[in-house]
């Protein structure tokens, strides 16, 4: 299935730690969709994308409301307030709580290599 929703302003902390993600709309994915992190295809400006999707509350961050956020790879441009489109692929892993920025670092690397192997 195809989600499209609107880039938001987040909270930037994925740029903190060398990660910047897409903001999106949780609301846009079933309420059904399995919490956590999945290979993502993401449609920015007619031209595609691998991406690393993380579906939940930022448990590391004590929050408890869902949050949807797509890290692309090979991208850096601002789009906010521009429509993306996005497939999920293949469950990575569920929602972990980190005990520091360090260790969700490693494992966001971790799970960029598991979603997109080559």
């Amino acid at each position: 299935m195809i989600y499209t929703s609107t880039v938001q302003k987040g909270q930037q902390l994925g740029r903190q730690i060398s990660f910047p993600t897409l903001n999106l709309d949780p609301n846009i994915l079933p309420s059904t969709q399995k919490l956590g992190v999945y290979q993502a295809t993401v449609i920015v400006n007619k031209k595609e994308y691998k991406g690393v999707l993380f579906f939940g509350p930022k448990k590391t961050f004590a929050e408890i409301t869902n949050v949807l956020e797509i890290n692309l790879l090979d991208f850096d441009q601002e789009i906010y307030g521009q429509s993306v489109s996005f497939t999920l692929g293949k469950f990575i892993r569920p929602v972990i709580k980190f005990s520091s920025l360090d260790e969700l670092k490693k494992q966001i690397a971790r799970d960029v290599k598991l979603a997109w192997p080559n």
